[in-house]
C-alpha cells in the first residue's frame, strides 16, 4: 500500500499546524487509499497563543504532544522518520510551521529551517519523492531547497509579501485560489495555498488539499 508521512508542529493556527488543514489532508490521504503515519518534533512551541481571546497566553506546549491530538495520539518523533519507507512528504500549514519548523515569522527569508526538518525535505527530494505542501509550508519546502533546486514553482496564493520572498530566493511564485493546485512536475512538488488566502472558505481549501492528494496518489 501507497504511504506518506504528514509532518505536523502542534495544534492550532495561530501557534501549531492549522487543524482543519491537518485534517483534510489525513481525509484526502484516506480516500485516495494511501496509509499515514503522523510526525512532530519534540520540543516546545514557540509561544502560546488564546485562539478564543486572540492573543499570547501564559504556559508551555510541547509540539509533539499538541500535534497528537490531531493524530488522536498515533505520532512519532522526527527523528523517526525514515524516507525511505514513505513515497511521499505531507506537510500541512499553520502560523506554528512558520514559528517552529522554520524561522520565517520572526526572520522572513532569511531565516532558517530547523535541522531535522530541512534534513527530511531534502532527502525526499534527492530521492525523487514527492512531497506535498500547504498554505506556508511552501515557503519552508522552498527555503530548505533553495541551495538544491533551480526554478522551483510553489503556490504562497494571493500572499503578496510571500510571494515577493520567494522571488527573493530564485523560487517562482503561482497566485491560485485554494481550490487549486501547483504542480511543479519537474521537481515533484505539488503545493496548495488553502488559508494562505484568508478569505478562503473551508469547502475550498478541503478541495484544494484533496486535488493535491488525488494528484499525488495518482503518481506514486
Amino acid at each position: 500500500m501507497k504511504n506518506a508521512a504528514v509532518l505536523l508542529a502542534g495544534c492550532g493556527h495561530a501557534d501549531g499546524s492549522e487543524i482543519q488543514e491537518s485534517v483534510s489532508t489525513l481525509i484526502a490521504l484516506s480516500k485516495f487509499n494511501i496509509d499515514y503515519d503522523c510526525f512532530s518534533v519534540d520540543a516546545d512551541q514557540a509561544d502560546l497563543i488564546d485562539h478564543l481571546k486572540k492573543e499570547p497566553s501564559h504556559g508551555r506546549r510541547n509540539l509533539l504532544v499538541e500535534a497528537a491530538r490531531i493524530a488522536r495520539g498515533n505520532i512519532r518523533d522526527i527523528s523517526q522518520l525514515d524516507p525511505n519507507v514513505y513515497d511521499v512528504l505531507i506537510i500541512p500549514g499553520g502560523f506554528g510551521v512558520a514559528k517552529n519548523l522554520f524561522t520565517y515569522a520572526s526572520e522572513g527569508v532569511s531565516g532558517r529551517v530547523i535541522p531535522q526538518v530541512k534534513e527530511v525535505i531534502q532527502s525526499f527530494y534527492e530521492m525523487n519523492k514527492y512531497i506535498g505542501a500547504i498554505c506556508i509550508s511552501p515557503v519552508m519546502v522552498a527555503m530548505a531547497l533553495k541551495d538544491d533546486v533551480k526554478d522551483l514553482k510553489v503556490t504562497p496564493g494571493f500572499a503578496e509579501k510571500a510571494a515577493a520572498d520567494l522571488e527573493s530566493i530564485g523560487v517562482i511564485p503561482v497566485p491560485l485560489s485554494s481550490d487549486q493546485i501547483c504542480v511543479d512536475e519537474i521537481n515533484n512538488i505539488v503545493t496548495a495555498a488553502a488559508y494562505m488566502n484568508g478569505n478562503a472558505s473551508l469547502y475550498e481549501v478541503y478541495h484544494g488539499i484533496e486535488k493535491l492528494v488525488e494528484y499525488i496518489a495518482g503518481k506514486i
